[in-house]
Parts: C-alpha cells; structure tokens; sequence
C-alpha cells in the first residue's frame, strides 16, 4: 500500500490509499529498526518504510518539541510580554526566563517580546518593539485563529511598516495563532567590537 507520511510537531499525518492523523499523544507505542518506523495504537501496528529517517522520525515523535521549543525560548533570556491572556504560555515563559510585563523601551536589549493584539489598532506598537529588541532578536505578534477583524496579512503588513521581516508562524493554543518578526539582516547594525 502507497501512502505519503507528513512528519508535523505534534502528529503524523498519513495521505494516500490510507488516511489518517495519528496524533503523538494518543500513540501506545512508538519503534524504529531496520528502516521501519512502528506506531502502536489501540492494539493495532501501523507499520511504515522510511528507510535511513525512521530512527530520527521514532525520537522526534517520542520526544515532541515543546511549545517553548517551537518559539525559540532560551533558558535565561530576556523577554516581555504585552496583553498576554494565555496563562499556560505566561507560566512557562517565567519558568525559564527573565520576564517583564512593563510596556519595553527603546534600548532594552529584550531576546523576545510577546505581544497580543486582538485589533488594527495594536498593531501601531510594532515599530517600538522593533527598538526594544537586540539585533538578532524577535517579536512574537499573537492573534486570534481565523479572525475577520484581524488577518495574518494585516499583521505582516504592520510587521513590514515597522521595518520587520516574517520569518515564522505558530501555534500558541487552540485560540491563538502566532507570527514572529525580526529585523532584516541586512538592516542589523554591526555588534560593537569586544575589548579585551
């Protein structure tokens, strides 16, 4: 049996003469050997050739990228958050980083910002985030999934007038979509020289 095997963050999805979404949390067991790749579920084995990649598809399977994981969080980092309402989120951003929920200032040196914007109008804060940032940093614009107020393209287009770059989308919750923006590399002044 042909099927095509999509690999997502937190599900397999299989496409062809068998479909179905196997998501990692509802998987009994999970093996790779010789080139097979064998997922366990409700007594029954589903049993995929991948060749080379089936070791490396069982581990990322077995082990799931967090959430912090798929927004770049570092242990010890600087960030800030802005209208934040997902507590989960909130949670585990204090747990491994330095987080403040002031308005940042131009010059703060932040690793991250999260900002929630629910509206056209939020979206005026972007170019002073863009200040509040370090060179190589992002700021994380949440919004509602699916919203008509608010589209994706309105939010890039904000990003774009504040002198940012789209370079990442995800997925916060089942309500809150999210897109990050950086500063252009061609745009990023020089790191000053280190003195010994």
């Amino acid at each position: 049996m042909e099927v095509k095997a999509l690999l997502e963050s937190e599900e397999l999805i299989l496409r062809g003469e068998h479909r179905a979404r196997l998501p990692f949390a509802g998987l009994d067991g999970v093996e790779a050997a010789d080139g097979r790749l064998t997922l366990h579920r409700d007594g029954e084995s589903i049993v995929l050739e991948l060749g080379p990649s089936a070791e490396r598809w069982a581990e990322k399977i077995r082990n799931p990228p967090t959430l912090l994981d798929k927004l770049g969080v570092k242990a010890g980092q600087r960030v800030a958050t802005l209208g934040l309402t997902d507590l989960d989120l909130l949670a585990k951003l204090r747990a491994v980083a330095t987080v403040s929920a002031h308005p940042p200032i131009a010059g703060a040196d932040l690793d991250l910002v999260f900002v929630q914007v629910g509206a056209l109008d939020d979206l005026g804060a972007l170019a002073a985030l863009r200040e509040a940032i370090v060179q190589h940093g992002a700021v994380w614009v949440l919004h509602p999934k699916g919203g008509r107020d608010l589209k994706d393209t309105d939010v890039i287009a904000a990003g774009k007038a504040a002198g940012l770059v789209d370079n990442k989308v995800g997925r916060v919750s089942e309500t809150l979509s999210a897109l990050r923006f950086v500063i252009p590399k061609a745009a990023r002044r020089p790191a000053p020289p280190t003195h010994r």
